[in-house]
């Protein structure tokens, strides 16, 4: 349940127009609206009431339902609190169910976690990961977490490393917009695409071969590997994007930092792995 408490400043200003400047999306009143309650001073009110100064206003959420089948799978949690919960995602598993992956993917390991943690709720993913990409996951624990993070992605600062074939320059910035390609998974640079820009900086140098670290600044699928290959450093064994290594297991894609401010409490939330003794 939330709880506000009228000012001064919103005495006689209608209750539906109070909770937009709180930050609920009106899909998320409707749902208040049909299945929960919105009590004032204890008692239900409509949206269309006019509030006044000192007036108490709770929301009750309705409980979430889920069709998702529970997949009894160890998620690492590396952050939790009542609003969100960071996974480390190992590669290999993808993130949500498709015809070829139905159940055993992360949304369905969530449900399960929640399952075990009595906890009425659905899967909210905050940010996604390709199947064989690994790393830091923000995941809502309700749908107004999630859209207070969603609506603009660029709340979330999120830091990955990539091994990429040949001697990359110390540091750059790729603005290329990303459009999807009708005929396969892939992505493709293409004018009429989505902006995407993707800061870069070399970490490490190999043979023939960069650790690199990648600042998104924007969130399209496929982003660093299809900006990456663009200036022709494909991740090392991503093969759909050109790697002349073949197909590996996986390729090395590491989703290694998080960072943003809970809008629930204002706090800010660092999260960073340590992956030192992989190099």
């Amino acid at each position: 349940m939330d709880r506000f408490v009228v000012g001064i400043e919103d005495d006689q200003v209608l209750l539906k127009d109070f909770l937009f400047k709180q930050n609920l999306s009106k899909k998320a009143i409707k749902a208040i609206k049909m299945n929960g309650d919105i009590l004032v001073n204890g008692k239900h009110q409509t949206v269309r009431y006019c509030l006044k100064e000192n007036d108490l206003i709770e929301l009750v959420w309705p409980d979430e339902q889920t069709t998702m089948e529970p997949y009894e799978y160890f998620l690492k949690v590396v952050y939790e609190d009542e609003n969100y919960l960071v996974i480390d995602k190992p590669a290999g598993i993808p993130c949500i169910p498709t015809k070829r992956y139905p159940n055993k993917t992360i949304a369905n390991a969530i449900i399960y976690y929640f399952k075990m943690s009595n906890l009425k709720a659905t899967v909210h993913l905050v940010n996604r990961l390709d199947k064989d990409t690994q790393g830091l996951m923000l995941v809502a624990k309700n749908r107004q977490a999630h859209y207070l993070l969603s609506k603009d992605i660029k709340q979330v600062k999120r830091i990955y490393y990539c091994l990429v074939e040949g001697i990359l320059e110390e540091r750059g910035v790729i603005d290329k917009p990303i459009v999807k390609d009708d005929n396969s998974v892939k992505r493709l640079i293409g004018s009429n695409g989505k902006k995407a820009i993707t800061a870069y900086r070399s970490l490490k140098v190999f043979d023939n071969k960069s650790l690199i670290e990648c600042d998104l600044k924007t969130g399209r699928t496929h982003q660093i590997r299809v900006h990456l290959s663009s200036i022709g450093h494909p991740l090392l064994g991503d093969s759909l994007y050109g790697s002349k290594e073949g197909k590996r297991s996986s390729y090395y894609l590491d989703s290694v930092y998080l960072e943003f401010v809970s809008p629930f409490t204002n706090k800010l939330i660092k999260i960073k792995k340590d992956i030192k003794s992989k190099f």
